[in-house]
């Protein structure tokens, strides 16, 4: 059973990558179909998780609002309706707008707080941030950035540490990493997977295309003359941030399952144990990696100015 959800894990990543490493021109449209699919049942689950602790979250606008706002961010990178979903606290206040008229209309007095709060904390854990991912595809920023391949760094380092620390800690380890929340992560486990996402950042830094001329830039910049070596280096810093982070967001991921009592965060998937068991190390990392695209077109700037 543990094999057949690994396995279909291990699909689920691989299909979200080849369709986005084969999106262009027209079939870039798949994948915002893919993220909003994933963004959909992840945020089913967690809504079940927030109704096994008593609450009634709005799961149909949960639904509809993640399509809609997974589909602006599409279609403004087309450049097709006006970026004003930029505006960084425009989705927030849209979300909290929408939700509170349709619970001032239902008058359940008794659950309006209650229905806001898991409501939004839906949106913003799941959709919000997985929509990050959709923005990373997408970028298209200064020469040599194409955010495909960016993404594939991404995805790489962060399930590399994902499952290093699996079997790591499944093999080797003996120290409880935390016992209260996870009792199957050890130390040992959580210290593989930095370093093998460490060493996945590093290598990928100097081989990957398009990523491997950033970073290679971004070198030189800092020390003349580094090249390869100071660009392994970067890949390998950014490899453990987004290693570390991940392993805090299948930590934080954890807690919502003890804390609602349930084992799997849902099962609309055959066979696998949910969506936000497969993507809980992505949500918290994705913006990450595009505050680090940010940098790097900045600092592309600088160097081609």
């Amino acid at each position: 059973m543990l094999g057949h959800r690994i396995l279909s894990a291990a699909f689920l990543i691989m299909a979200l990558t080849a369709i986005v490493m084969a999106s262009r021109g027209w079939m870039t449209i798949f994948v915002p179909t893919a993220v909003s699919l994933m963004a959909v049942v992840g945020l089913l689950e967690f809504y079940h998780l927030m109704e096994q602790r008593g609450f009634q979250p709005l799961r149909r606008w949960g639904v509809c609002f993640s399509v809609a706002y997974i589909f602006i961010i599409y279609f403004v990178s087309l450049k097709t309706i006006p970026p004003f979903e930029e505006a960084a606290l425009m989705p927030v206040y849209v979300a909290i707008i929408s939700a509170a008229v349709i619970i001032v209309f239902r008058a359940n007095i008794s659950t309006a707080l209650s229905t806001l709060a898991s409501t939004l904390a839906g949106f913003l854990y799941v959709t919000w941030l997985i929509a990050f991912c959709l923005r990373i595809v997408l970028w298209r920023g200064a020469e040599k950035m194409d955010g495909r391949w960016f993404f594939l760094f991404f995805i790489a380092t962060v399930k590399v540490s994902d499952t290093a620390a699996y079997f790591i800690g499944t093999w080797l380890g003996r120290h409880k990493l935390a016992p209260s929340i996870s009792p199957k992560k050890t130390i040992e486990g959580s210290i593989a997977g930095a370093v093998a996402s460490m060493a996945t950042g590093a290598v990928l830094a100097v081989c990957l295309p398009v990523v491997s001329g950033v970073f290679h830039d971004c070198g030189e910049f800092i020390i003349d003359g580094a090249g390869r070596w100071l660009a392994a280096l970067l890949g390998a810093v950014a490899g453990l941030l987004l290693g570390v982070l991940g392993q805090i967001g299948d930590l934080a991921e954890s807690l919502w399952k003890r804390d609602a009592a349930v084992k799997d965060s849902g099962g609309y998937i055959p066979g696998m144990g949910g969506v936000l068991d497969v993507v809980d190390s992505l949500l918290f990392t994705a913006p990450l990696m595009y505050l680090f695209m940010k940098f790097f077109d900045w600092l592309q700037q600088m160097i081609h100015a």
